[in-house]
């Protein structure tokens, strides 16, 4: 774990740095384009069934990086509870988290490929937790920070008030790669995850598929 240093009285003075976390050569920072929390969670595996497949929530430093990144956590909370971390408490929770995730991507892709709802059984524990860990301030649930698994009680949360909300019906799969995302388009006609991802990809390999064909015609 990265020490911090601290003055004589032991506190500490300055902040890790959790902004940034370190890729590998070739893969990108991960896209934050699924319109719902739960499904953004869902999506943390880039690439999923491509060469460039890679975990962003692999540690549990980069679980903290993602909840920056989404919000649900300032960088005092992250730098607290990074340093309350131990390697063997991180294996638990990370070990939890990709049991959250891959619930909730049973659970949004059976409604998105027109299915049952499958996953409850699997999610369920996790809503439970969220549940009783929150307050209420304001009638909206908070969580305490200090512990190592509340980066997962709002993602928890958000894919229970999603599956059981209205807008569950919203939820589609890519038509480009498998993550999930909520479609909010007005008509109900957004196809892919990102226009300018997969939408930009897909439209490119029907121009050269079609130019291809022309070629071959006598």
């Amino acid at each position: 774990m990265e020490t911090v240093p601290a003055s004589a009285d032991g506190k500490l003075v300055k902040c890790i740095l959790m902004e940034t976390v370190e890729l590998p050569p070739g893969i990108r920072e991960l896209p934050v384009v699924a319109g719902d929390l739960a499904l953004d969670f869902a999506n943390t595996v880039d690439d999923p069934a491509g060469p460039l497949r890679h975990d962003h929530i692999a540690d549990y430093r980069s679980l903290l990086h993602w909840s920056l990144r989404v919000g649900m956590l300032t960088g005092a909370d992250a730098d607290r509870l990074l340093l309350r971390t131990a390697p063997r408490r991180a294996a638990v929770v990370i070990r939890r988290a990709h049991q959250l995730r891959d619930a909730i991507n049973l659970a949004a892709g059976s409604i998105a490929d027109g299915h049952e709802l499958e996953g409850w059984t699997e999610l369920r524990p996790f809503v439970r937790a969220a549940v009783d860990h929150a307050d209420l301030v304001d009638r909206r649930p908070v969580w305490p920070k200090e512990e190592l698994e509340a980066p997962l009680w709002p993602v928890a949360l958000a894919a229970y008030e999603l599956l059981t909300g209205p807008h569950a019906t919203r939820i589609k799969r890519c038509a480009g790669c498998p993550w999930v995302f909520l479609d909010q388009s007005k008509n109900n006609s957004r196809r892919w995850c990102s226009m300018e991802i997969c939408g930009v990809n897909q439209k490119m390999r029907r121009y050269v598929t079609r130019r291809a064909a022309r070629r071959v015609q006598p």
